[in-house]
């Protein structure tokens, strides 16, 4: 039964994955084809969903950021309310009932399909989420590029941290390369350069705080210098995340190739030694490879959907 903050709006268009792994629910909004979003009810295997649930919300319908190598990138149709957020949050919740209360670490990310700091709403949903997850586990996260021109949002991202979530908050910067020009073409949209996340990740990690995570997915002939890495970001604030390029289906028209998983691991190994040794927390996050046969990557159960229903109506077509 949906609260009274529920924005009794949503449908469930399709559910399909690995309760193991990870489910991905396409749900859609307003009754509007446009409006369709994604949200994966996941685990990290071993682990158990007692131990750590994943819940990761879509934060735009699409995304205007426009990234190569992913699904979502150009299909946008707006923002979702505080209350269409926080509607992908209890459709999660409803499907293991009394799940979240026994869960040691329940992170809900506020990344999926777009650009959280683009969407005010997120703010209003992060500030509203301890009356949705009734869980002492509750972690936040958000994922973002830092586009330039949102300053007071990420000003206001501080101040929620301070307030609800000290030390169960984990802010991650997409930042892809340490080579501007390559941050350039990856992300299509005016961003934060190095210099600048660092200076806002020293504002945001406190004492007491996880340290704040620069994710770099890994793409051949991208640049990935641990030099430029030491140069910029102290190990004491900042994280290093590496992750493959998922194996998208915009990923595959505009010829990008992960790194990991390939003969170029050897060198992401030694690149790892020489930031571990420089007193980085290194996460080599290559993931479960069910989960690429999922298809759980950002944008691509809307995309399949999408495709379906095009298939769909070209077959109505022709009968």
């Amino acid at each position: 039964m949906m609260d009274a903050g529920a924005s009794r709006t949503m449908e469930e268009i399709r559910v399909y994955g690995d309760p193991e792994v990870a489910e991905v629910g396409v749900l859609r909004f307003r009754g509007n084809e446009r409006t369709t979003v994604e949200v994966v009810d996941g685990l990290t295997p071993p682990q158990t969903r007692r131990e750590k649930w994943v819940i990761n919300i879509s934060t735009q319908f699409g995304c205007p950021v426009g990234c190569p190598f992913c699904d979502a990138a150009l299909d946008y149709a707006g923002n979702p309310t505080t209350a269409e957020l926080l509607d992908q949050v209890r459709w999660a919740l409803e499907r293991h009932p009394g799940a979240a209360a026994a869960c040691a670490k329940l992170k809900v990310h506020f990344a999926r399909m777009g650009e959280p700091s683009l969407n005010d709403a997120v703010l209003e949903a992060m500030d509203r989420l301890p009356e949705v997850v009734r869980s002492a586990g509750l972690w936040c996260c958000v994922a973002t590029i830092k586009p330039r021109g949102r300053d007071r949002w990420f000003d206001e991202l501080r101040m929620l941290k301070e307030r609800y979530y000290r030390g169960c908050f984990q802010l991650q910067f997409s930042v892809q390369s340490t080579d501007e020009r390559d941050r350039d073409r990856l992300i299509p949209m005016r961003h934060a350069t190095l210099e600048e996340l660092a200076d806002y990740g020293r504002g945001f990690f406190m004492p007491g705080d996880r340290k704040v995570v620069l994710n770099f997915a890994l793409a051949r002939d991208v640049g990935f210098d641990p030099g430029i890495i030491r140069k910029v970001f102290e190990p004491e604030r900042f994280a290093i995340k590496l992750t493959p390029v998922n194996p998208t289906a915009a990923g595959k028209q505009n010829g990008f190739e992960t790194v990991l998983r390939s003969e170029s691991d050897r060198m992401i190994a030694d690149a790892c030694r020489h930031l571990d040794a420089a007193g980085y927390d290194v996460v080599l996050s290559v993931g479960d490879e069910r989960e690429d046969q999922i298809g759980s990557n950002c944008g691509q159960a809307v995309r399949v959907e999408r495709d379906l229903r095009a298939q769909r109506t070209q077959a109505a077509a022709g009968a």
